[in-house]
C-alpha cells in the first residue's frame, strides 16, 4: 500500500476499532459495578443470616470472619436497612429478641475481596478476547473496504505511468529539434521559437514533477553534500540565465535525504526563483545548523500560505504541480519547508533533521 492507502487504512481502522473498544470498555465497566452490587447485596444477605442464626440459637459453626456483640439500648426510628461497607469490613446493627436489645454484627471482607478479584480477572479476560476479536475483524473489514478504492489507484497508477512513459519519446524529440532549430542564426532569436522553447520547458517541468510524483514512495535516505549539488545546479540554471547573480553562502555540511529527491526539490525551487526575479537579481543559498534558505529578489507571493495547495498557482501558463511535489517529498524525507515572501522577493528554508 502506498502512503495515502495506509492513512485511508489506518484511519478506517482505528475509526471502527476505537468505536467498538470504547463500547465494550464502557459496557465492561457497567457490567462490573453491578456485579460489585450484586456481591455487597450477598455479603448483606448473610450477615442477616448469621444474626437469624443467633437469634434462634442456632450453630454459627463454620460461619467464619464474624464478630457479634450484643448492646442494651434503645434506638428510636431504627432501620433494618441499615448496612455499612468499611474500608475491611461490614457492618450491620440487627435488633435481638427483645425491643431495647440490639446485635452488632461485623463481617470481614476477605471474601468479597477475593471474590471482586475474580470477577474482575474473567472480566478483563473476556474484554481482552473481544478486543482482540474486533481488532482482527476490523482489520479484514478496513482492508477489504479499501480494495476497490486500492484497484481504482492502480489502474490510475498504471494509467499515469504509461502516459509519462509514453510521453518521453516526443518530449525528447520536442527538444533534440528545438536545439536544432537554435543552430540556424535567422531563427536564434525568433519570437515564435521563444515561445515553443517556453511551452516545451512547461512541459518537460511537468513530465519531470509528474514522473517524481509516482516514485515518492520509493526514496531511501543517505547522508549528502549539499554543496556539490547545489554547485551543479547553480552552474546548469546559470545558462539558462545569465543576467542573474547567484550567491553560495556557507554551503558545507551534510543532509539526510535521498539524492534524487532533495534535487528535484532544489530544481522546482530554484526554477521558480530564477522564472519570476527581475533581470540583475540575486538567488543567494545559504546553509547553517542544518537549515538551507534560499532566497531570490523577485516579484513576492501573495499568498505563500497557499503555494502547496495542489493546482494554486498565481501566474499563467503554469501548472501548479512543481511545489505541491516538492511538499510531498519534504514530507516524505520529513524536512520542514516554509515560504515567506513579499514584494522584494520570496525566503524558502528547509530545516532537516
Amino acid at each position: 500500500m502506498n502512503r495515502a492507502e495506509k492513512k485511508a487504512f489506518w484511519k478506517f481502522f482505528l475509526t471502527y476499532f476505537i468505536s467498538v473498544a470504547l463500547l465494550i470498555l464502557v459496557a465492561g465497566y457497567f457490567y462490573f459495578a453491578q456485579m460489585q452490587q450484586q456481591l455487597i447485596r450477598f455479603e448483606h444477605f448473610s450477615i442477616i443470616k448469621y444474626a437469624k442464626r443467633l437469634k434462634v440459637g442456632e450453630s454459627i459453626e463454620g460461619m467464619h470472619g464474624y464478630t457479634h456483640k450484643y448492646f442494651d439500648k434503645k434506638v428510636d426510628d431504627f432501620s433494618i436497612d441499615n448496612f455499612v461497607h468499611k474500608d475491611h469490613r461490614f457492618e450491620k446493627w440487627v435488633p435481638g429478641n427483645t425491643s431495647d436489645r440490639y446485635i452488632f454484627i461485623t463481617k470481614d471482607t476477605d471474601t468479597f475481596e477475593v471474590k471482586k478479584r475474580e470477577l474482575f480477572y474473567l472480566l478483563l479476560g473476556v474484554e481482552s478476547a473481544l478486543l482482540v476479536l474486533f481488532a482482527i475483524l476490523s482489520f479484514f473489514l478496513a482492508r477489504n473496504a479499501l480494495a476497490p478504492l486500492r484497484k481504482n489507484i492502480e489502474k490510475l497508477d498504471r494509467f499515469a505511468k504509461d502516459l509519462i512513459h509514453d510521453l518521453n519519446t516526443p518530449v525528447t524529440s520536442i527538444g533534440l529539434n528545438l536545439k536544432l532549430l537554435y543552430k540556424d542564426p535567422s531563427l536564434k532569436d525568433h519570437r515564435v521559437l521563444k515561445r515553443l522553447q517556453k511551452s516545451a520547458n512547461d512541459i518537460f517541468d511537468l513530465h519531470t514533477n509528474l514522473s517524481f510524483l509516482l516514485k515518492e514512495n520509493k526514496y531511501e535516505l543517505e547522508m549528502i553534500e549539499l554543496k556539490d549539488m547545489i554547485e551543479v545546479l547553480v552552474q546548469d540554471y546559470s545558462d539558462l540565465y545569465p543576467k542573474l547573480n547567484f550567491v553560495a553562502i556557507n554551503l558545507e555540511g551534510r543532509v539526510q535525504a535521498n539524492a534524487l529527491a532533495l534535487k528535484q526539490i532544489l530544481d522546482n525551487l530554484l526554477s521558480n526563483a530564477c522564472k519570476y526575479s527581475q533581470d540583475n537579481g540575486t538567488i543567494t543559498f545559504t546553509y547553517a545548523n542544518k537549515c538551507l534558505e534560499l532566497l531570490d529578489e523577485g516579484i513576492g507571493i501573495k499568498h505563500p500560505e497557499r503555494v502547496f495547495e495542489r493546482n494554486y498557482t498565481e501566474h499563467l501558463h503554469t501548472s501548479g504541480i512543481g511545489l505541491d511535489i516538492v511538499k510531498r517529498l519534504c514530507d516524505m524525507m520529513k524536512i520542514h519547508i516554509q515560504v515567506t515572501s513579499s514584494e522584494n522577493g520570496t525566503l524558502v528554508r528547509l530545516e532537516f533533521e
